[in-house]
């Protein structure tokens, strides 16, 4: 009945209105509410199904979004797939992809729970959290075709969106420009993604002050208006269920104000139930897509007498199809860049690789554009067209440059190492141009701390000096049969110089030099006590590559470290033993330089969207057996990040120690829900085989275990669970990872 009556009205206002002009025009206004504007989606494919032609479109926020992909010429089942296509987790991130990250900065990349730039002697906190880098670049890709249209009333369906200017805290309605920064304007949610600078002030979500625009559609000349509001006023106590959620009320108070008088303009009013869901719940991105278009096919019949009602007043009306231009790839004429203090054009350029007088499309742009951002130079890097011609245009980019100077901070706990405050002052040019410098600390009763310079030389930008000190004060379990027996402190010191090069940021090539020093006392006396230590150098080549998709649980791409070395010069300290109150010294001037081994080969292979298939490969061998005098490999632990460590899943560090290993470990990983996963795996290794031929090889000679983890991938780090088994020792033991290591 109530459909009915709809329709009615509908029909009364069309023929009303063209006893007095020509066929009315339809507006369609589409509300903000984050997440919940993918309903949007279906009530379009709705309407494209009706045949039902809009003449004009508003939206804010989300709202703006849909509202200028369906302007520009996209169909909703075009934007059905572009959604359903999308990785928001990456798209919201704010962070590069970790392929596009620079091969020596990888390991440092997303390793702390808090990073903030230090700037001009203080603490720079950003107008937002999420810059939304990806964002950019998938905006820009998708409104490519039209590229060459600035007023925004030339696009296929005249569009306006809504924003909200900070300095006055009124609305600006936006119909020219760069439509990019006009969306991203519009949905930048105070205090979640920065404000966007445009003419002199800034803006950010025009929910905030009208989050429903439908008096803008009315203004633009509508005169019948469809309204699909997914906000519904300000939320109950108990609905505000996330932080987005809490800023959306913040915000919108002032837009309670007008909403039910922009309700009130719309002649067929769409207000899904959409209780169960927030403004962040993008995870249930297909849910809420479905649910768009469940409520599509409820109002279908409406839009669909409203056309046939069209059709008969003009008998000349059709509906329009095919409307998005054809522009797949812009020819590039010149290339500017601007907002460079810091890096240098040639940099940007270089990086950038792009060619002059070349076609491009936009994920080509996008893909080139990430590779500069994976320098992680740059806070933001957007883009726009100029045109000059048909199908040619000038490439503009709008960098702002990152701080020089960051401090991050992160917590770790972990079953061997307890817990430990990681900090690090990271500054860029500090000592000279194209350089970084670190300095970074452990701070635990297990002390590590890191020094290093590395300075970028080169036309390409893709070679390294890289200059670093280390040191750390770790407690050293003695195993014997498996069986702990003593417990030591071992002091190892690093000075290392080496040069590398780069191959497009996922692999190196490097070769180096170090001094160390590895000192072994008791930490506390027993029946046996030993004090060794060692001073050499060491000098190597090495291979690094990594493809993975992710730092934490990657499910795509290898990581190999491949290295060979002489361990030459040595000095070792008299070897000093007391065994029930007997002293004594062992001379241990007679050793001789050795040579080391050690390769690492880790495959993640994606089965499909829940299951990855997990392969590792890891061997060291130190050569010439009995001279390696405290250089042994350290075997066991799941997490690697101890001193000459061989990870074997089973054991606990340190539980087995050999001068020449090597293990195989496969392994499958399950994503059950968003963020949350599972691993099984299981491993055999062969140690001690270095000095033996075949035939001594035995059962004595293997090693075996398995583990199950639990873990999630928190805001601040991994938080993983582990249960381990190994058949050597017949022992079952508990394993916890929570947060980033040094």
């Amino acid at each position: 009945m109530r459909i009915f009556i709809a329709v009615l009205l509908s029909w009364a206002i069309i023929c009303g209105a063209s006893a007095q002009t020509s066929t009315p025009q339809i507006g369609l206004t589409l509300s903000g509410g984050g997440a919940k504007g993918l309903v949007h989606i279906g009530i379009l494919e709705a309407i494209d199904s009706a045949g039902l032609n809009i003449d004009y479109i508003t939206g804010t926020s989300m709202g703006s979004i849909m509202g200028a992909l369906y302007a520009a010429g996209y169909s909703g089942k075009e934007m059905e797939k572009i959604a359903r296509s999308l990785d928001w987790g990456n798209l919201f991130s704010g962070k590069p992809l970790l392929q596009n990250v620079n091969i020596d900065e990888k390991y440092e990349f997303d390793q702390y729970a808090v990073e903030v730039p230090f700037e001009k002697g203080k603490l720079k906190i950003g107008t937002g959290l999420i810059e939304g880098q990806e964002i950019w670049l998938k905006f820009q890709e998708l409104f490519l075709p039209i590229y060459n249209i600035k007023d925004f009333s030339k696009f296929s369906i005249p569009f306006k969106c809504i924003a909200t200017d900070v300095s006055t805290g009124k609305a600006v309605v936006l119909d020219n420009g760069e439509i990019v920064t006009a969306i991203r304007a519009s949905m930048a949610i105070p205090s979640v993604f920065t404000a966007i600078d445009y003419e002199g002030t800034k803006l950010v979500d025009g929910g905030v002050v009208r989050n429903f625009p439908v008096k803008d559609a009315v203004a633009m000349g509508a005169d019948f208006t469809i309204g699909v509001n997914l906000s519904q006023g300000l939320l109950k106590a108990d609905k505000l269920n996330s932080a987005i959620d809490i800023l959306y009320q913040i915000g919108f108070y002032k837009d309670a104000d007008d909403f039910d008088h922009e309700r009130k303009l719309c002649n067929i009013l769409i207000e899904p139930p959409l209780e169960d869901y927030s403004a962040a719940s993008f995870g249930s991105s297909d849910e809420l897509i479905n649910l768009g278009k469940a409520w599509g096919k409820k109002f279908y019949p409406q839009f669909k007498k409203l056309a046939d009602s069209l059709r008969k007043l003009d008998p000349g009306y059709q509906f329009k199809k095919n409307r998005l231009p054809d522009h797949q790839k812009i020819i590039i004429d010149g290339i500017t860049i601007n907002g460079l203090h810091n890096t240098t054009k040639t940099f940007f350029t270089n990086r950038l690789n792009l060619e002059s007088a070349k076609a491009y499309d936009g994920l080509e742009i996008a893909s080139a554009i990430r590779k500069v951002y994976g320098s992680r130079n740059y806070n933001r890097i957007a883009y726009r067209w100029d045109p000059t011609s048909a199908g040619h245009a000038n490439l503009i980019f709008d960098v702002i440059e990152n701080p020089l100077t960051y401090i991050k901070v992160a917590l770790h706990y972990h079953t061997f190492s307890n817990v430990a405050l990681i900090t690090s002052v990271a500054a860029k040019n500090l000592l000279f141009d194209r350089s970084k410098s670190t300095v970074k600390l452990n701070i635990s009763e297990n002390f590590r701390t890191l020094l290093q310079h590395n300075q970028l030389f080169g036309k390409q930008d893709n070679n390294n000096i890289i200059f670093s000190f280390y040191h750390e004060r770790f407690k050293f379990p003695v195993y014997n049969n498996l069986e702990e027996t003593y417990l030591y402190r071992s002091n190892f010191t690093q000075t290392d110089l080496r040069v590398q090069h780069t191959f497009n940021q996922r692999s190196a090539l490097g070769i180096g030099t170090a001094y160390e020093s590895f000192n072994l006392k008791p930490k506390a006396s027993g029946s046996i006590s030993i004090e060794a230590g060692n001073r050499y150098f060491n000098s190597y080549l090495y291979y690094d590559l990594n493809t993975l998709d992710q730092k934490l649980f990657p499910t795509q791409g290898w990581k190999i470290h491949a290295g060979a070395g002489i361990i030459y010069k040595q000095k070792p300290d008299d070897l000093f033993y007391e065994i029930a109150g007997e002293t004594g010294v062992v001379d241990t001037l007679g050793f001789k330089n050795y040579a080391q081994l050690r390769v690492k080969i880790e495959r993640y292979s994606r089965l499909n969207q829940k299951f990855t298939l997990i392969t590792h490969l890891n061997s060291g061998i130190n050569f010439n057996n009995d001279q390696a005098y405290l250089n042994f490999f350290n075997i066991g632990g799941i997490t690697d990040f101890l001193r000459n460590q061989i990870t074997f899943v089973g054991l606990n560090e340190y539980q087995a120690r050999s001068n020449s290993i090597i293990t195989a470990m496969l392994g499958l990983q399950y994503k059950p829900f968003n963020s949350l996963y599972t691993t099984l795996r299981a491993n055999v290794g062969l140690y001690d085989f270095a000095h033996l031929n075949a035939s001594e090889l035995n059962s004595g000679n293997i090693l075996s275990g398995y583990a199950f983890t639990v873990g999630y991938s928190s805001g601040f780090g991994p938080i993983e669970l582990s249960a381990m088994y190994n058949d050597q020792s017949g022992d079952f033991t508990g394993y916890v990872n929570i947060g980033f290591h040094f």
